[in-house]
């Protein structure tokens, strides 16, 4: 099951001396400046007496010569900038590696099973060109330097809220035979049918809706039809939206005359959701519609009779 994303990015500074910098390991590898620009940070300072991590080396001994030096830190979601090749110009972000690789690393009973993979990040501040460096990943906040503000992201909660708030499509009933006029005993077909209107329905991608930090799109769904047949009794739910004649799975037959039958549909929608452009994702919602339309259907009793020729 996908946990809700903890955190997008902060940013923390810290002076230290070389000196210590100088014990420290090898220099990580660096990343994209850019990829890390295009990230929303929130800066918060940190006092060096700080459980912050020993900073990298320095970047060149003309560095060391100068004393002390000022180092920029960022915790990251481990976000891949400009990974997805199916996008126009190739700046999308995939976070679902960062949404689901600490579930993987640990076992449920884990707390860290239960967070996001975040990335530790730094530079020096007195070359602000130099591209960023990666310390190390990590399954939650728990080994990040103190001081860290949590951001305001969206919950798991608030995407499933967000989806039920979208504005949706509502379907009607198509019924054949044609005319909306059938006859007792004889089957009759009902097919859910979805309007051309501006509303969302099964198949349709949302616009970006901003939630928080996050900006959030949601890839529409059917889940289930429920058809209301008018003379009390329902299809139950059923994935198929029905057809007409002859091959239409949603089928009924009236056992006496109506006037008028209220035919609908209760339509229940489902989705996927991707954040920041990232993998599409299983959405555990649902969106009941209500006040589908109405179809009214006459059910006719046919009488035979002989006439003498």
């Amino acid at each position: 099951m996908y946990r809700a994303p903890a955190l997008l990015a902060v940013a923390a500074f810290l002076m230290l001396p070389l000196s210590r910098a100088a014990s420290a390991a090898p220099s990580p590898p660096t990343i994209d400046n850019d990829s890390v620009q295009a990230l929303e940070s929130v800066t918060t300072s940190i006092d060096p007496s700080s459980s912050a991590p020993a900073p990298p080396p320095a970047h060149s001994e003309a560095a060391a010569a100068h004393g002390p030096s000022r180092y920029e830190y960022r915790v990251v979601l481990a976000c891949q900038p400009k990974r997805l090749s199916d996008t126009p110009d190739g700046e999308a972000t995939n976070c679902s590696y960062a949404q689901t690789a600490c579930t993987f690393r640990y076992p449920a009973s884990d707390p860290r099973a239960g967070e996001n993979l975040y990335r530790l990040e730094y530079r020096l501040t007195d070359n602000p060109s130099a591209p960023w460096a990666l310390v190390r990943e990590m399954c939650g906040l728990g080994d990040a330097p103190a001081g860290v503000a949590a951001p305001r992201i969206p919950s798991l909660g608030q995407i499933q809220t967000a989806f039920r708030q979208l504005p949706f499509s509502k379907p009607r009933v198509s019924v054949q035979p044609v005319g909306n006029v059938t006859l007792v005993n004889l089957p009759t077909f009902y097919q859910a049918v979805w309007p051309g209107d501006d509303g969302l329905q099964p198949g349709e991608v949302s616009r970006p809706v901003q939630l928080l930090s996050w900006s959030v799109e949601f890839r529409i769904a059917a889940q289930s039809y429920d058809f209301a047949f008018g003379d009390g009794a329902r299809s139950g739910p059923v994935t198929d939206p029905g057809g007409g004649y002859p091959d239409g799975s949603v089928r009924h037959s009236y056992r006496r005359p109506l006037q008028a039958a209220q035919v609908k549909v209760d339509a229940r929608l489902s989705a996927q959701y991707r954040a920041n452009g990232g993998a599409w994702t299983d959405l555990e919602a649902v969106a009941d519609l209500q006040g589908e339309p109405i179809t009214v259907l006459q059910v006719k009793q046919a009488h035979a009779r002989l006439v003498k020729q």
